[in-house]
């Protein structure tokens, strides 16, 4: 069987490829973001603010807003202007006066009665159609819902919404609805709904409900986001908008614009901010994607010029990167690839490939791993198979093995020293030795479901395990379990705690649990046996999972904070402001604590004894992942998928390289020898030689 360079499968499955883009987004992708309900993510309500803000910088119409109407500010989580208090946007219509439009984000909501959710959402919706019925009946003030495509429910309540504003009267409404075959029995059954939730909103005779329902659904419009999985058409026709504001009128240049203003989404909508034209402006200026000279002005005769680039001059300390070749992936959400024996491995949505790290040409394509990066040791892809039983697919041929004896769940196991750790929720722990792919033990953890991929270090595994009979997530377990024997060294309970985050070190097993109070605490076992040794209230939310460094244990904070204690003691180090916001676990290397700081963008080098600054230097962009070491320097991936490089010995900035690398899918890129390799976020997998 052939495979094709330019996308990454089998040439022989154009079928399978064809509903693989149709699947909808990569797992991981879909989760509660902070304001969308069904499911949605924060990735998605970023994504759209972003598509908002293209708008405004362009000045070009927003659907729903009216195509007359000029965008000219926004502001993000507006409760104090609307109820409706996910994204208020506020135009100019051609008589100069101002059109408002309140849009409720979400991505698949249910619409029924029983979901609470739901019925806040209408109650939303309600209050502005009621407090605002001059404005809303006369156009000013419009109302809109913006879901994915594949929201069923929503569909039917445009449906209804349709009906209801083209009827322009209740009573005409009424007569449409009499009329045989108008509407399908769901659609019906929505308007049910509707009408029920009006009413458990304010209990008013039926008539009067089913009238104001028909209020407002006749104010109400419907917005489909097409920002998931393989399509992506308004992100698309964003990077098209921008490209006029980009000095380079490219579409490269475009997309990191975008990916600029998704971050800014980020920073905007938890402050509740007011964004206008000049504010955009202003907080964009300094990118290289973006000239301000090249926005059309109104009162120019001919388009404004673009703005000349001009270039630094090259630092012949600079150390230089080549691109030594790229493929073409399915999606731009891949997993970062790992590398192993010359193969480099990565995970695009269901499919695994695997590519010669030498030339970049495919060596197979399995749906395998389901999503999860598989484990790959000893030449061969560790993942599951029929009935969750471990296979392992060889690296060279991707020929299949027979099943293992052993079961295993993609995303539920590690490899270390040689050995496979495996986790099933019905069989438990299990271990395997990768050259013989011999079960060296099984059923370890008592049983109990096994939570997250197990951790090995120094002889010892270290397991987060749950009752499957516990009422309460919080009742967890943290188990040691002895490498070779399988024997239960120790356990922990966490009582009413939940584990948030976890990690072994030479000295302790450091774990970030939730407390009922709402807060998080850092708790130190003895690794030995399992002994509580210290814990200690956090001034926040923790970022990532403790990091452990010689004699101490070191943690960052999603508020800013940076923390080092003593291992053994748990005496408090140092705890210094170390930036505004951080989104990632600090890398203890290279004589110091390197932090990438989401706000500000920069790297932040700390002392380890003392925590005191040893330097620090501002970046464009949001850092969300923990920097890493590749050759003699320090390297940290931004939100705009731009990769930046440090050198700690004359602590200057030495590359930016633009790969355009995407976090969504979780990874660094991988690196080897000299070479990295990294999944970039519009679907390409690429191989870098630093020179």
């Amino acid at each position: 069987m052939s495979y094709r360079r330019d996308t990454g499968l089998p040439a022989a499955l154009p079928a399978q490829r064809a509903a693989l883009q149709q699947e909808g987004p990569p797992p991981g992708q879909a989760g509660a973001g902070p304001y969308s309900t069904g499911g949605g993510g924060t990735v998605l309500e970023h994504r759209y603010g972003a598509v908002l803000l293209s708008h405004l910088l362009t000045g070009t119409p927003v659907p729903g807003l009216g195509d007359a109407v000029t965008p000219v500010r926004i502001r993000f989580q507006g409760r104090s202007v609307s109820r409706v208090d996910d994204i208020v946007v506020v135009g100019t219509a051609p008589n100069k006066k101002e059109v408002v439009l309140s849009i409720g984000v979400r991505r698949k909501p249910k619409l029924v009665p029983s979901e609470a959710d739901s019925v806040k959402l209408i109650g939303d919706f309600l209050h502005v159609a009621r407090a605002r019925r001059a404005l809303v009946d006369s156009g000013r003030w419009k109302l809109a819902l913006a879901v994915v495509p594949s929201c069923i429910p929503a569909q039917q309540l445009r449906a209804l919404a349709e009906m209801a504003s083209a009827a322009g009267s209740w009573a005409e409404f009424q007569d449409r609805l009499r009329r045989p075959g108008s509407l399908q029995t769901a659609v019906r059954n929505r308007l049910t709904q509707m009408e029920e939730i009006v009413a458990l909103l304010a209990p008013e005779p039926s008539a009067q409900t089913a009238r104001e329902t028909w209020r407002l659904l006749s104010a109400l419009r419907l917005v489909e986001m097409r920002l998931e999985g393989a399509d992506c058409t308004d992100r698309t026709y964003s990077v098209e908008r921008l490209r006029a504001v980009t000095p380079q009128r490219s579409n490269e240049a475009a997309h990191a614009l975008f990916a600029h203003l998704a971050e800014q989404v980020g920073a905007y909508a938890p402050g509740g901010a007011v964004v206008d034209l000049s504010r955009l402006q202003a907080d964009l200026q300094g990118l290289d994607c973006f000239a301000l000279a090249a926005l059309p002005s109104p009162a120019a005769a001919v388009p404004a010029r673009p703005a000349t680039v001009r270039r630094p001059r090259t630092d012949r300390r600079r150390a230089h990167a080549r691109l030594r070749w790229e493929v073409r992936l399915v999606t731009g959400a891949a997993h970062q690839p790992q590398v192993h024996d010359g193969t480099v491995v990565v995970v695009d949505d269901c499919w695994t490939l695997a590519f010669d790290a030498d030339s970049g040409d495919q060596r197979w394509g399995k749906k395998i791993g389901g999503g999860h990066r598989p484990v790959v040791a000893g030449g061969a892809c560790f993942a599951s198979g029929l009935l969750g039983h471990a296979r392992a697919w060889d690296l060279s041929t991707g020929q299949c093995s027979a099943p293992l004896a052993l079961r295993m769940q993609d995303g539920l196991a590690s490899v270390s020293d040689g050995v496979l750790f495996a986790g099933h929720p019905d069989t438990g722990l299990s271990a395997c030795d990768v050259a013989s792919k011999t079960v060296l033990w099984s059923g370890a953890g008592d049983r109990l479901q096994v939570m997250a991929a197990p951790q090995a270090h120094g002889g010892i595994v270290f397991a987060l395990l749950q009752d499957r009979a516990a009422s309460a997530p919080g009742q967890q377990v943290l188990a040691a379990v002895g490498a070779m024997s399988g024997h239960t060294v120790w356990r922990w309970p966490s009582g009413s705690c939940a584990i948030a985050h976890w990690s072994a070190g030479d000295q302790v097993l450091a774990a970030v649990a939730d407390t009922p109070d709402r807060k998080q605490e850092i708790v130190a076992l003895d690794r030995a046996g399992g002994a509580l040794l210290w814990r200690h209230k956090l001034p926040g939310a923790a970022a990532a999972a403790p990091v452990h460094a010689g004699t101490a244990v070191h943690l960052t904070t999603r508020c800013g904070r940076a923390l080092a204690w003593d291992a053994r003691e748990g005496r408090l180090q140092w705890d210094v402001q170390a930036a505004q916001r951080i989104a990632a676990a600090p890398l203890v290397a290279g004589n110091g604590v390197n932090i990438a700081a989401f706000a500000p963008g920069r790297l932040v080098v700390l002392d380890p004894h003392s925590g005191g600054e040893l330097w620090h230097r501002p970046a464009g962009g949001a850092f969300t992942t923990t920097p890493f070491m590749w050759g003699d320097r320090i390297w940290a991936g931004d939100r705009t998928g731009a990769l930046h490089a440090w050198d700690p010995l004359t602590r200057r900035s030495t590359q930016q390289l633009p790969v355009r690398w995407s976090d969504e899918g979780g990874g660094q890129p991988a690196v080897e020898d000299r070479r990295m390799f990294v999944s970039t976020c519009s679907g390409w997998l690429q191989a870098w030689e630093l020179h």
